[in-house]
């Protein structure tokens, strides 16, 4: 190391012009100050900051392997990208620092740029901080921040791996894609640019970690399909985070079995006021028609979007989903958070692996201030906070959903379809202040086959947990429900949805188990405690003939016993010869059958010298049985003479 570069940082901004004033600003690294040698360049090292070890570096780098930008920008506008002044275009600089295939170094200010600076094999770009360095998209540009060596090119090449960029990175700066002209909240908005992602990446091995706001299109654009040759690894990272994309936060098509290790980005898919206030439906450019989401995992052919995710936050996605894959997606992830989003999470027919934890919060969102009059049309209905149709298999360990304000009603917490997904599902809901009930919706509505779903649902207005699947198992906890059942199973036409099995416990719902046809055979286990104001049971009670349903239903109506086995007796006038009409409450949850309905004569003292000619089942309802019975012979002695009644 040279003395000059063991200056003081005091000695050093005294001694050195505006070009060591910017780097000694930057970011220290193993204590050295970047920038601080005699010939102006940095000390350092590529593999610092995260270079290649052992790649070469191109004619014109120095000899730690890295590229100072403000060699390359004239040094009379060096002070003013300091302080965020100058309106220099500092494209071509950066260019021109890139075209050497070496690490980059960009120290604090603000970069403003017309074109997009392009990243080839070795090209390392790192900034002296988020905030502190940022990159800036002059107006009417309408073209990517940063983009691979022929991105245009080679996007959507199948076999493109073995001719992209890889081993680059962008780290440690701010992207100002200029979208907007004022922040996204305020009034009488327009735009600057049109088009242009933040990221726009063709190839892999790449390490992305950058703030990134107000773009137009993606913050992030990622794809590359193809094998890059037997010696490589395709493994790349992403840290991203920010606030306004004009299109999807993230759409990540390759490179496959990458991480994206941390994203929280909100506010997804905005246009400017007050245009925004009268936009009731947006779609895609991407995927025309449909829902414009946060962020895509795109594994349609040819794309090759199976990754892995760390944390993710995303918020503010007012048009689709908050996380959203496509085609045959593999994904593992730790922790999602979706928030305050039009629909929290879809994850269709051919997505399959695991994720740990699911958060959504406040689903159902409409666009802020959102104005049907100038609309001319009612916004958006609001989206499922799970919806997974995957015939794959998905397992999400713990789905946890919140439903509060500024939530819309009428979405099921979760969603299942598809075939072999296993969730575990919290859902609580809060008081939705504009109609003084809980917000409406379901906890979990269950279809297909083969599920495997936990349900622990507080606070629901609807029907809490709705079966309508195949040999599937179903267990649910389910408290306080309005206006709906605690469980409704729904057999379908045809009692097509047979073969589940269901169990659980039902605390006060305004009806807690709503039976809907007869399926061939199914297990339901039930414990019920209701008061008396909401009833029991409701529909289609199991049917004896040809059917396998069994039931075992424990309930507490107001602390009084009911069940599907029940067990009664009753006594008779034993001196009366006339016929007796005696009616006996039978404690079951739903009507009893006839054939369900057996008797015996309990004598449990002396034995009794009268005679009965009938006894006969008359007529049974919801609440009582109802027995004739005439003696043939009064007795005179005996009285402890009871009928034993089996019910079910």
């Amino acid at each position: 190391m040279t003395e000059s570069a063991k200056m003081t940082r005091r000695g050093l901004l005294a001694g050195m012009g505006a070009t060591a004033t910017v780097l000694a600003a930057g970011v220290l690294w193993k204590g050295e100050i970047p920038g601080a040698r005699a010939d102006g360049r940095s000390t350092v090292s590529m593999h610092t900051y995260g270079g290649e070890a052992g790649k070469a570096c191109a004619a014109g780098c120095g000899s730690e392997g890295y590229v100072n930008v403000m060699d390359f920008i004239p040094a009379a506008e060096r002070a003013g990208i300091v302080d965020g002044t100058s309106t220099y275009d500092c494209t071509s600089a950066i260019n021109a620092a890139l075209a050497l295939g070496c690490p980059v170094l960009l120290p604090c200010g603000v970069f403003e740029i017309s074109a997009p600076l392009v990243l080839g094999t070795g090209n390392y770009v790192r900034g002296s901080g988020k905030g502190v360095t940022v990159i800036r998209l002059k107006a009417g540009s309408d073209c990517n921040v940063f983009e691979t060596r022929d991105f245009a090119v080679l996007r959507g090449n199948t076999n493109g791996a073995a001719l992209a960029p890889r081993y680059f990175g962008v780290e440690q700066l701010t992207i100002d894609g200029n979208y907007l002209a004022k922040s996204w909240r305020e009034e009488d908005n327009s735009v600057n640019n049109a088009r242009g992602s933040a990221l726009a990446l063709y190839g892999w091995a790449y390490r992305m970690n950058v703030e990134v706001y107000n773009i137009a299109e993606h913050a992030l654009y990622s794809e590359c399909m193809g094998d890059p040759g037997q010696e490589y690894e395709r493994y790349s990272t992403v840290e991203l985070h920010g606030r306004a994309s004009g299109e999807e936060a993230v759409v990540f098509r390759g490179p496959g079995d990458i991480l994206l290790d941390k994203i929280v980005f909100g506010v997804v898919g905005v246009k400017p006021r007050p245009d925004y206030y009268a936009i009731a439906n947006r779609s895609s450019s991407l995927f025309p028609g449909d829902t414009l989401d946060g962020i895509v995992l795109d594994e349609t052919s040819p794309y090759d979007g199976h990754c892995e995710l760390g944390f993710v936050h995303i918020y503010g996605v007012y048009y689709g989903y908050g996380l959203r894959t496509r085609g045959v997606c593999r994904i593992k992830a730790e922790h999602i958070v979706s928030e305050n989003n039009r629909g929290g999470a879809r994850f269709q027919d051919g997505a399959w692996g695991v994720v740990s934890i699911l958060e959504v919060h406040a689903n159902g969102r409409r666009p802020p201030e959102y104005n049907a009059t100038l609309a001319g049309a009612a916004a958006q209905p609001p989206l499922e906070g799970c919806l997974c149709e995957s015939t794959w298999g998905m397992q999400i360990s713990g789905l946890h959903v919140q439903r509060n304000a500024p939530s819309q009603d009428g979405w099921p917490s979760l969603h299942v379809k598809g075939a072999y997904n296993t969730i575990r599902l919290t859902s609580k809901g809060y008081a939705n202040t504009s109609t003084g009930s809980y917000y409406a919706g379901s906890a979990a509505i269950i279809e297909g086959v083969s599920q495997s779903i936990g349900v622990n649902a507080h606070r629901v207005h609807g029907d809490a947990v709705v079966v309508r699947a195949v040999t599937s198992t179903v267990e649910l906890s389910v408290r306080d429900v309005t206006g709906g059942s605690g469980l409704l199973r729904d057999a379908g036409a045809g009692n097509v949805n047979r073969g589940n099995y269901v169990t659980g416990t039902i605390n006060e719902a305004a009806t807690a188990f709503t039976s809907a046809g007869t399926p061939t055979c199914e297990q339901i286990r039930l414990v019920i405690n209701n008061s008396t104001t909401r009833p029991l049971f409701a529909g289609s009670r199991p049917d004896l003939n040809n059917r396998a349903q069994l039931w075992d239903i424990s309930a507490a109506w107001s602390n009084v016993p009911y069940s599907t086995q029940t067990r009664v007796s009753f006594g008779f006038d034993m001196s009366d010869p006339a016929e007796q009409t005696i009616t006996v409450p039978h404690r079951m949850v739903y009507q009893p059958d006839f054939r369900e309905v057996n008797w015996s004569v309990e004598d449990r003292d002396d034995t009794w010298d009268g005679e009965l000619e009938y006894i006969r089942l008359h007529a049974a309802d919801a609440t009582n049985l109802i027995f004739k019975l005439k003696l043939a012979r009064a007795g005179s002695f005996g009285a402890d003479v009871r009928i034993g009644v089996q019910v079910g």
